[in-house]
């Protein structure tokens, strides 16, 4: 039997489709638009697929991480070179892909609660990313969180482009 290195799918197309917005940090208004769809829809599709993975009242952060490691949809597109991380840098995208809450991400970072945004923020730009959602996007596009399905021809430039505005 041949196999493949693609899994299967568990999404719906609509769901897909939202999904793939998602990872480029784009908000349920700017994907209702792309999409031409109402934003209450847009968020029973994001819930459906919550559910689906098991992540009821994650973050978005979350939900792409969980999205991207199981290939439901391809990371976004990268303009240029990794940017240089520190070991820091790479702490605090991870703790925002595995960490619903900033007190949660303050203890796996160490630092308080109340000065997570300012470390998520600092790294956000210097990624050049749209907001902490498309930060993990963008790290597993980088290979920050080992492998991940590849940033090739599969990824949407224009998807990018098309989300610049969404934060």
């Amino acid at each position: 039997m041949p196999t493949t290195d693609t899994p299967p799918t568990v999404l719906t197309p609509d769901q897909h489709r939202v999904a793939a917005r998602l990872v480029y940090g784009a908000s349920n208004q700017l994907i209702a638009r792309q999409e031409h769809l109402a934003v209450f829809t847009v968020a029973s599709h994001l819930a459906a697929v919550r559910r689906k993975f098991n992540r009821p009242g994650s973050s978005r952060a979350v939900l792409t991480h969980a999205l991207l490691t199981a290939r439901e949809v391809q990371p976004p597109a990268t303009t240029g070179p990794t940017p240089e991380f520190t070991a820091r840098d790479r702490q605090v995208i991870r703790a925002v892909a595995e960490h619903n809450l900033n007190p949660a991400i303050g203890d796996a970072i160490g630092v308080r609660a109340d000065d997570v945004r300012a470390e998520i923020d600092a790294v956000t730009v210097k990624a050049g990313a749209q907001n902490a959602v498309h930060l993990v996007g963008l790290g597993h596009a980088w290979g920050i969180f080992g492998e991940s399905a590849p940033a090739s021809a599969l990824s949407q430039p224009a998807l990018a482009a098309s989300t610049a505005g969404a934060a």
